[in-house]
């Protein structure tokens, strides 16, 4: 499915499976949506290596990331093992999009239906912590867990959320009797101007808390 508006194709994208589960899970790292397939170096959550998305994690495992990338299966199974690790599950916000041509961006999309994220909170009573990378454009990671929240009746924000979100902006939230925090943090994207080194200190403050 597309519409065209001039220049502004807009394409319609379905997530694929790759949602693999962590037990326990302490802490969820949630994300927008993968890029566009023809830039995937492996099928998995931030499947572009030039992305710090697991070069950080992985120092925070403590563990190497095999370079360069050989089997596809072998990196999937590589990142896996650091979810294991930290504890830390990892999903996107997105189950379909509409993407303007073949942009990475986030302000390049649109989320149409939201992957069911209340069915990972139900399954892990353990979890006490969502990580949320990506504050800055409509359909960030944390704008877009902000809607999907409203979309969701068992969701209840406690306290006061500010209207201007920015990273280390912190909320709680109520699902099934139960308080989780929620913390927003700077994007790992290499678009993004903020060093590796501050990028890497908030995640290894926020998965090591």
């Amino acid at each position: 499915m597309s519409t065209h508006s001039g220049s502004n194709e807009r394409i319609k994208e379905t997530h694929p499976e790759w949602y693999r589960d962590v037990s326990p899970m302490y802490y969820l790292i949630l994300g927008s949506f993968p890029p566009h397939a023809k830039r995937w170096d492996y099928p998995f959550y931030y499947p572009n290596k030039i992305n710090r998305f697991w070069k950080i994690l992985a120092e925070i495992a403590k563990v190497n990331l095999t370079v360069p990338i050989v089997s596809e299966k072998e990196a999937v199974e590589e990142r896996f093992s650091i979810m294991q690790k930290l504890n830390a599950g990892v999903q996107n916000l997105g189950k379909t999009i509409l993407r303007k041509g073949t942009s990475a961006l986030d302000t390049a999309i649109e989320i149409t239906t939201f992957q069911d994220i209340l069915l990972i909170l139900k399954k892990h009573p353990e979890l006490k912590k969502i990580v949320l990378p990506g504050y800055s454009s409509q359909n960030s990671t944390a704008k877009a867990f902000l809607k999907y929240i409203n979309q969701t009746k068992e969701i209840e924000i406690i306290g006061f959320i500010p209207k201007t979100l920015n990273s280390g902006t912190t909320f709680k939230i109520s699902v099934y009797g139960r308080i989780i925090d929620c913390v927003v943090l700077n994007s790992t994207s290499t678009a993004s101007r903020i060093s590796y080194d501050e990028v890497k200190k908030q995640f290894e403050k926020e998965l090591d808390s």
